[in-house]
C-alpha cells in the first residue's frame, strides 16, 4: 500500500472513531432529554406522537449529519495524505535517481518545517556526492598522469637502448632511477593521504612544547636549504600544547619543503609563531615566486599545481600540502596560504592551546 493511502486511512479511522464517539453521546443526551421530558409533563399521553416523530426527526438529522462528515472526513484526509507524502515521494524518487548515478538531481519543496530541512538534507547530500565524485574522476585522472608521464619516459628510454638508439650510460640509469623514486614517492604520499581520511585514523597527542617540535623539523631540512642557498631562520618560541608530535613534524617539512621549491637561490624562509588566547600560530614566510589569490586557495586540493605546465622540478607530486591540511585539521586545527605573485607566500598554521 502507498504511503497516501495508508495516511488516509488512519486519518480516517481516526476521525471516524472521534465522529462515531461524538454521534452516540449526543444520541444518548437527546433520548435522555425527551425521557426526562416524558417524565416532567402531566399529559404526556396528548404530545406522545408529536415528541416521538420530533425525537426520531432530530436522531435521524444526527445519523445523516454524520454520515456526511463521514464522507467528508474520507474525502479531506485523501486531500491531506496526498499533500503530505508527496514531498516524500518525490525524495523517494530522487533517492533513487541518486542510486542510479544522476547526482544532479534536487527535491524542490515549499514551506518551513522538518520535511522542508530533509529535503535542504538531501539537496547538500547529493551536492556533497556529486563534489566527491568529480573529485574521484579527477583524481583518477590525476593518478593516471602522474603515472603516465614517467612510465612513457622510461620505456621510451628503454626500447631506444633495446634497438640500440641510445647507449647504456650511467647518466641515463641515473635518470631511471629517479623515475622510479618519483613513482615510489608518489604512490606513499597516496597511501598516507589514504590512511588520514580514513574514518578510524586518529591521532597519538601529548602535551608538549611545539617551539622544540619546529626545532626539530628544521634541523632536518636545513641541509637542503644550504645546498640550494636559501637562508631559513626560526624565531625561537616555548608553548606547550597538545598534538601528536610525528604528524606535526610530516606537516612542517611538507610546508618547508614547498617554500623551498618555490624559493630561489638567495631568498629567506622565516618561521616565527604567534601565540593567542585560545590558540598559537605557526607562520612560515617565504620570499618566492608567490601566486596568486585563486591559486592560494586551491593548492590544499589534491594533484593542484601552480605551474600550468605541471613542472616536476616546482610542481611536486601534488599532494604533500593536501596532507598538511588534512592533519592539521585532524588537530581542529586550520591552515592557510597568503601570497601574491612576485612577492612570495605565507602559510598559516593555527593549532588550538586546549583540546576542543
Amino acid at each position: 500500500m502507498k504511503l497516501h493511502a495508508r495516511l488516509t486511512v488512519i486519518f480516517t479511522l481516526m476521525a471516524t472513531l472521534i465522529l462515531a464517539l461524538a454521534s452516540i453521546i449526543i444520541v444518548l443526551e437527546v433520548h435522555y432529554h425527551f425521557e426526562m421530558f416524558k417524565m416532567d409533563v402531566p399529559n404526556f399521553a396528548a404530545f406522545k406522537p408529536l415528541v416521538l416523530h420530533f425525537e426520531r426527526a432530530v436522531l435521524g438529522s444526527i445519523l445523516w449529519t454524520s454520515l456526511g462528515v463521514f464522507l467528508l472526513v474520507c474525502l479531506l484526509s485523501y486531500v491531506v495524505a496526498r499533500k503530505l507524502s508527496r514531498p516524500l515521494v518525490d525524495m523517494r524518487k530522487a533517492a533513487e535517481e541518486m542510486t542510479k548515478g544522476d547526482l544532479k538531481i534536487r527535491v524542490h519543496t515549499k514551506g518551513n518545517d522538518e520535511l522542508q530541512e530533509l529535503a535542504h538534507s538531501l539537496n547538500r547530500l547529493a551536492s556533497q556526492l556529486e563534489e566527491q565524485e568529480l573529485a574521484r574522476v579527477n583524481m583518477t585522472s590525476d593518478i593516471a598522469h602522474e603515472l603516465r608521464t614517467p612510465l612513457t619516459t622510461l620505456k621510451s628510454h628503454i626500447e631506444a637502448m633495446v634497438d640500440g638508439v641510445f647507449e647504456i650510460t650511467t647518466e641515463r640509469l641515473h635518470s631511471f632511477r629517479e623515475e622510479i623514486e618519483r613513482l615510489i614517492s608518489l604512490v606513499e604520499d597516496l597511501e598516507q593521504l589514504t590512511a588520514y581520511e580514513a574514518p578510524d585514523f586518529s591521532l597519538t597527542k601529548e602535551r608538549e612544547d611545539i617551539g622544540k617540535v619546529i626545532q626539530q623539523s628544521i634541523e632536518t631540512i636545513k641541509e637542503s636549504f644550504n645546498r640550494k642557498g636559501v637562508e631559513l631562520y626560526f624565531k625561537e618560541c616555548s608553548c606547550y600544547l597538545p598534538f601528536d608530535r610525528n604528524r606535526l613534524i610530516q606537516v612542517f617539512l611538507n610546508v618547508l619543503t614547498n617554500a623551498l621549491k618555490f624559493t630561489p637561490k638567495g631568498g629567506t624562509v622565516t618561521v616565527e609563531t604567534q601565540i593567542g588566547k585560545e590558540d598559537i600560530q605557526i607562520i612560515i614566510k617565504d620570499t618566492g615566486i608567490g601566486m596568486g589569490t585563486d591559486e592560494a586557495n586551491r593548492v590544499f586540493e589534491r594533484f593542484y599545481r601552480t605551474e600550468k605546465s605541471r613542472n616536476r622540478r616546482y610542481g611536486g607530486s601534488g599532494i604533500g600540502l593536501t596532507i598538511a591540511k588534512q592533519l592539521i585539521d585532524a588537530h581542529q586545527g586550520n591552515i592557510w596560504i597568503e601570497s601574491m605573485p612576485g612577492k612570495g607566500s605565507c602559510v598559516y598554521i593555527a593549532l588550538p592551546l586546549q583540546e576542543k
